[in-house]
């Protein structure tokens, strides 16, 4: 039996409109000024890190530093900006006097790093880099460390896109009718409930390169079972469309065959494509539940990366 496991806090930083200007969905940030206070910390800090950094300071502005027993963050990609710069460094200075301080603050580990020196956290801080189900194994981790005792453990996933990047992944053939995007997303996982508590996670699982679409069904059923539930009970499914058509047919298959009496949403179409956007559903349906736009008790979110990495989260409404 999983311990209870309740959202107390979350922040995010996501696109907001759609620029035309840009092939891809760009995070609206905020005045970093006012969250991250020191200037000369902020100036050293690349965009991906202070979106996380920031965005993670919020998640836990009024808990003391003392309370947060672990900070698990992940990403698909990391710091590609700081990456960049010190690739294109190397070329251009023919691989002698090299700075350095573009490939320190490119490691994975840096935002969650950053945010317990700014807080002087003294507690648990790891980072996961497992491609499209990096977020749920950080967020499998949280629940293992509330099942272990801990009281609030902060849990997020950031991720970034340059032109450099999203040029790459055109090439690759990973944009075939998808947008692609970026964000920031952190949430306090806790073993109470309090007046804050907008949701609780009562179940997670990933699986990778299923035979067939019957196999994605038959997982899905057997996770819902496993929560003492059955597929009636979901009243909101939210699914991972992208606008591929091929990887979209999972999708409209399982609303069909599974949850056609379940209100039905999709969030890439807000935040973009990328390794860890199933954090943003994850944000969108607390939210949701925390303003009563909603009447759902439970929601499930499905998302696929590439049809290679699977994953569903069970939330209740609290």
């Amino acid at each position: 039996m999983m311990q209870p496991v309740y959202i107390n806090n979350v922040a995010s930083i996501h696109p907001e409109s759609n620029d035309c200007n840009q092939p891809y969905l760009i995070a609206s940030e905020p005045d970093y000024k006012t969250i991250i206070t020191d200037a000369t910390l902020r100036r050293r800090m690349s965009r991906i890190v202070k979106m996380g950094v920031a965005c993670g300071l919020e998640c836990i502005a009024q808990t003391a530093p003392e309370d947060i027993h672990a900070i698990i963050t992940s990403t698909g990609l990391g710091c590609l900006a700081d990456t960049e710069k010190f690739m294109n460094a190397i070329i251009d200075n023919k691989e002698r006097m090299l700075n350095p301080t573009a490939f320190i603050q490119s490691t994975f580990n840096t935002i969650g790093a950053q945010i317990a020196l700014i807080r002087q956290v003294h507690a648990y801080n790891v980072t996961y880099v497992h491609r499209g189900l990096s977020f749920e194994s950080a967020l499998l981790d949280g629940i293992l460390k509330i099942g272990e005792g801990n009281s609030n453990v902060l849990v997020g996933a950031i991720d970034e896109i340059t032109p450099v990047a999203y040029t790459i992944q055109k090439r690759l053939g990973l944009l075939k009718g998808t947008q692609a995007g970026e964000g920031a997303q952190f949430f306090l996982l806790s073993s109470e409930k309090n007046g804050k508590t907008l949701g609780e996670v009562k179940g997670l699982e990933t699986f990778v390169r299923p035979d067939s679409i019957e196999e994605i069904k038959d997982k899905i059923l057997d996770f819902i079972e496993r929560n003492n539930l059955t597929n009636h009970d979901i009243d909101w499914f939210i699914s991972g469309k992208n606008g591929n058509r091929q990887q979209d047919a999972i999708y409209a298959y399982l609303e069909n065959s599974l949850f056609s009496e379940a209100e039905h949403s999709t969030f890439k179409d807000q935040c973009g494509e990328y390794h860890t956007a199933s954090s943003y559903a994850l944000w969108k349906v607390i939210k949701t539940f925390g303003e009563e736009t909603n009447s759902a008790r439970y929601a499930l979110i499905y998302n696929h990366y590439q049809t290679i990495n699977h994953s569903l989260i069970l939330i209740r409404r609290i």
